[in-house]
């Protein structure tokens, strides 16, 4: 109940917010971290600015301390809703950091309030541009993208979705970033989402940079900040691939000599609504299939014989790939007695006699454990094919069908934690 009402509070505010952020930010940045989780809010709490004061304090130090930097932010706009499409523009207007631009470029949008919003007072900013399609009919997302990418003289891109809303702070990171490291190609941040009931929850606190893991599927997501003469060299987006184009940019500047910064915080909010795939994954069947097609293209531009499916039991946009398996004559193979303890493995292998005679691919495994699919070893050592892979590990289930190891992760505290332990497969 107490969530509801909330709810509705939030609501009514946040239809009149731009009244309000002139008179009263303190409010809005109040709005903007509540969370519908209390672990979360608790998190918000401790680690996220809140308050105005804090807001024009670091202002006042952005004047001094600018990078030198110009980030463009390019929103392509297709009939927004008015109050969501304000929020999103607001975002952006509350930065702390000075060195930006906005380009909102309107992609044939027919509904009145998308149109009346771009003319009314919020977009009367000189940092603000808006631009159009000259299409009667929507050009898609990368066309339209590409519109704003072209007219700026900007160093960096940000993209922004027309419904999303990035974080005060953000700019003043990706800043502060671009100071220590001056020849960072892309850089990206945390993220977490809105609810429909305009709530944040479901946080993201992703991974460094981690190449293979984009043959699973896209997990940088938001927010993306690219140098724009690295989007110029690999041709922009590609409006074939409309719903996966970030997916589609980001395996393509892989294929480029880059450098890339990830900030460890949430900067960037992806809303969630009946229409978009944050909440619905069938409500656009299209982006996942441009996924798919954009890393088989990928793995094909690479050199790499490889095959993409859906993974059916999870969130789609997660994918397999499944590489040329690798022969039996080329791995070689211990197994661990299955009473062994793990400490003695490393003895274990270093009085094997095997070690004398290594093969291209060494399989160490426990006898305790048994392979559910007979090429699963094959494909544990096709993995080794790629650069800058060195050891590859499958999911490890119990005999009750729960997970015991299915990676893990260093705690910085001298432990490792490994994450999904005792839940079901």
């Amino acid at each position: 109940m107490r969530h509801q009402i909330l709810c509705k509070i939030y609501q009514i505010l946040i239809r009149y917010q731009w009244i309000w952020s002139r008179y009263y930010p303190h409010l809005i940045l109040h709005l903007w971290n509540k969370s519908e989780w209390q672990d979360y809010q608790r998190w918000i709490d401790n680690y996220v600015r809140k308050t105005s004061f804090d807001l024009s304090r670091q202002e006042q130090q952005e004047n001094i301390t600018a990078c030198g930097k110009i980030f463009s932010i390019v929103t392509p706009v297709y009939n927004t809703d008015k109050s969501i499409l304000i929020e999103c523009i607001l975002s952006v207007k509350m930065q702390t950091n000075p060195n930006w631009e906005l380009i909102l470029v309107n992609d044939a949008s027919t509904r009145k309030e998308t149109l009346d919003t771009l003319k009314s007072a919020i977009c009367q900013d000189p940092r603000i541009h808006i631009l159009s399609t000259e299409n009667s009919s929507a050009a898609g997302i990368s066309a339209a993208t590409n519109l704003g990418i072209n007219q700026t003289e900007a160093d960096y891109i940000i993209f922004l979705d027309h419904d999303d809303r990035l974080a005060p702070e953000a700019i003043h990171y990706l800043c502060q970033e671009l100071e220590q490291y001056p020849g960072t190609d892309i850089l990206y941040s945390d993220r977490d989402m809105i609810a429909p009931g305009g709530l944040r929850f479901m946080h993201l606190m992703k991974p460094d940079w981690s190449p293979e893991n984009f043959l699973s599927g896209n997990y940088i997501f938001h927010l993306m900040c690219y140098r724009k003469s690295l989007i110029t060299a690999v041709g922009g987006l590609r409006s074939e691939y409309d719903g996966s184009q970030d997916y589609d940019l980001i395996l393509r500047c892989m294929e480029q000599p880059i450098n890339v910064r990830h900030i460890r915080r949430v900067l960037y909010h992806w809303r969630q609504h009946v229409q978009s795939i944050a909440l619905n994954d069938d409500s656009k069947s299209y982006v996942f299939d441009a996924g798919i097609q954009a890393l088989q293209e990928a793995m094909k531009r690479r050199g790499i014989s490889a095959s993409v499916s859906h993974i059916e039991s999870l969130w789609r946009g997660n994918y397999r790939t499944q590489l040329a398996l690798a022969e039996d004559d080329g791995i070689s193979r211990i197994y661990f007695p299955e009473t062994m303890p793990v400490a003695d493995y490393a003895e274990f292998v270093l009085s094997s006699p095997l070690l004398n005679e290594l093969k291209a691919n060494l399989l160490l495994c426990s006898s305790a454990y048994k392979t559910q699919n007979p090429q699963a070893e094959n494909e544990l050592a096709s993995w080794l094919q790629l650069d800058g892979v060195g050891m590859a590990c499958g999911k490890l289930l119990d005999q009750d069908d729960k997970i015991v190891y299915a990676g893990m992760f260093y705690a910085g505290d001298g432990d490792f934690i490994r994450p999904y332990s005792g839940y079901p497969a």
